[in-house]
C-alpha cells in the first residue's frame, strides 16, 4: 500500500557510530533526570533541541562535539527512533504493540510495521518506562498496568508478567485540530447537512450523538463546538483531554474540566450550573450523569453529548436507562421531558471499503412528543450512498424564521452519491 511505503520511507534514519553500551548509559541517565523533557520531545521540536543541549553539556566526552551523534542519541532516546518518526506523521492516530507486531493506524488505514528495524519487547519497554517516569509511576511486575498521558499522547501498557504474548502497549495521539471541516464534510455527508448543523447550533438546540467506538463522535462534537459564538460560555467536561477546544478556539469562552478518581461527571455538571454557561458539552455520557444533564436542559441550558446506542431513535431510552442508574424516576415523565426538550439525535457509522475506513452520517432524527421524525438518512452499499431526506418540523421552521436564518433543506427527496476517497479526516477515533 502507498501509505505503508510512505511511513516506511520516513523511518530510514542515519546511524552514526557510537558504542551501544555508551548509548544505553546516556539514555538511562537522561530518562532518570529528564523524563518530562523526553516525552515532550515526541511532538515538540523545541523540546528536542533543549534535550540536545543537555546531551552536549552532560555528556561532552561521549559525544565529542559531534552533532550527528547528538542528533542520533536524542532521536533514539526521545522516541526510540521509529516511534518518534511515526508520531511525527500527522495522519497517525494510534501505535500499538501486541506482543509480536508493531501496529500503525491512520484515520483510514491499519498496517503492520514491516521495515528493517527489529521491534523487540525490550525496545517497547524502554518507551513505556519513559512515560512511566514522566507520570511518576512504576511499570514493574508488581505494578503491571500503566495508564498515563503526557500532552496529547495517551498510553496504556500491560506488563509481560500478565500478558501471554509479552508486554503490550497502546499509544493514542490526539492532535489539537479540527479533523471534520467544511472543506472535507462531503466525505461525511452531503454539503447541505453542514448548513443544517451550523443552523441548529445557532438556534441552541440540544443534540445527542450516538455510534460505536471509532465512528467519529468526538470529531463531530468538535465540529458542532466550532459553530458556538464567543458570547455563549461553554463548559466542556471530559474524562481525558481529547478535544483541545481551548487550544483550537482561543477566541471562545470555554471552561475545560476533567473528571478524576474523586470527581465525577455528575459533580462537574452540577458545578457547571453555578458558572452560568449557555452550553454544557459532555464528551461521553455513560451513567447516572444523564439525569443531571436532563435537569440542566430543563433549567434552560443547552447540551451536546455523545453515547453508545444502536441508532438515533434509541437515544431517549438510553438516556432513561442511564438516569435510572443513580435515581428513582418516572420513566414516562422522563421520556416526555427528553422528547420535548432534546431536539436531535445524530447517529454515525464506520465501514471498511476497498481497504479504506469510511465514517459517515447515518441518520438525523428530530425528537418529538408525538412522533420522532427522521430528517436525514444515508445508507452505504458498493461504493455509493443512498440518501433520503424527510421534513423538518414546523416548530423548527418557525425558529429559523424568528432568528432570520435561511436554511435550504431539500425535503422529502431520495438521491445517490459516490463515496469520495479524498483524505477524509484526521484523528476521527471516538
Amino acid at each position: 500500500m502507498g501509505g505503508d511505503r510512505l511511513i516506511e520511507n520516513r523511518l530510514k534514519v542515519k546511524t552514526p557510530w557510537i558504542k551501544p553500551e555508551i548509548l544505553k548509559n546516556i539514555q538511562e541517565s537522561l530518562i532518570q533526570s529528564h523524563a518530562e523533557l523526553i516525552v515532550r520531545g515526541l511532538l515538540d521540536p523545541a523540546a528536542r533541541d533543549e534535550l540536545k543541549q543537555v546531551v552536549m553539556k552532560e555528556h561532552p566526552y561521549e559525544v565529542r562535539g559531534n552533532e550527528d551523534i547528538v542528533e542520533y542519541i536524542v532521536q533514539e532516546t526521545v522516541g526510540t527512533g521509529i516511534i518518534e518518526e511515526i508520531i511525527r506523521d500527522e495522519t497517525v492516530t494510534d501505535i500499538g504493540y501486541n506482543g509480536t507486531d508493531l501496529i500503525i493506524e491512520t484515520n483510514d488505514k491499519k498496517m503492520k510495521y514491516t521495515g528493517n528495524r527489529e521491534i523487540t519487547e525490550e525496545y517497547i519497554i524502554r518507551i513505556i518506562q519513559k512515560f512511566a517516569n514522566a507520570n511518576g509511576k512504576d511499570f514493574t511486575p508488581k505494578n503491571p498496568i500503566l495508564d498515563g498521558k503526557f500532552g496529547n499522547i495517551r498510553i496504556n501498557a500491560v506488563h509481560g508478567q500478565i500478558s501471554t504474548a509479552g508486554t503490550t502497549m497502546s499509544l493514542r495521539v490526539v492532535r489539537p485540530q479540527l479533523a471534520l471541516r467544511e472543506d472535507n464534510f462531503v466525505d461525511f455527508a452531503p454539503e447541505f447537512m453542514y448548513a443544517v448543523f451550523e443552523s441548529v447550533i445557532k438556534l441552541r438546540t440540544n443534540i445527542v450523538i450516538s455510534g460505536e467506538t471509532g465512528t467519529g463522535k468526538t470529531e463531530f462534537q468538535k465540529l458542532l463546538a466550532s459553530f458556538i459564538d464567543f458570547k455563549h460560555k461553554i463548559v466542556l467536561i471530559e474524562d481525558t483531554p481529547e478535544t483541545f477546544l481551548k487550544e483550537m478556539f482561543p477566541d471562545k469562552d470555554i471552561l475545560s474540566w476533567l473528571t478524576s478518581a474523586d470527581i465525577t461527571i455528575t459533580d462537574l455538571v452540577k458545578a457547571a450550573l453555578r458558572n452560568n454557561p449557555r452550553w454544557i458539552l459532555v464528551s461521553e455520557t455513560r451513567g447516572q450523569e444523564a439525569y443531571e444533564m436532563i435537569q440542566a436542559v430543563l433549567s434552560g441550558h443547552h447540551i451536546v453529548t455523545s453515547l453508545h446506542a444502536i441508532n438515533a431513535r434509541a437515544i431517549p431510552k438510553r438516556l432513561i436507562n442511564m438516569a435510572k442508574m443513580g435515581y428513582t424516576v418516572s420513566e414516562e415523565a422522563l421520556e416526555g421531558d427528553i422528547r420535548r426538550y432534546f431536539d436531535f439525535g445524530v447517529h454515525i457509522k464506520r465501514v471498511e471499503y476497498q481497504n479504506q475506513i469510511i465514517r459517515y452520517l447515518d441518520e438525523v432524527v428530530e425528537f418529538s412528543e408525538d412522533k420522532d421524525q427522521t430528517i436525514f438518512q444515508q445508507q452505504f452499499k458498493d461504493g455509493y450512498f443512498t440518501c433520503k431526506t424527510g421534513s423538518i418540523s414546523n416548530e423548527l421552521k418557525d425558529l429559523l424564521s424568528e432568528k432570520g436564518i435561511k436554511l435550504e433543506f431539500p425535503e422529502n427527496q431520495t438521491f445517490t452519491r459516490p463515496v469520495s476517497f479524498l483524505k477524509q479526516t484526521k484523528n476521527i477515533d471516538h
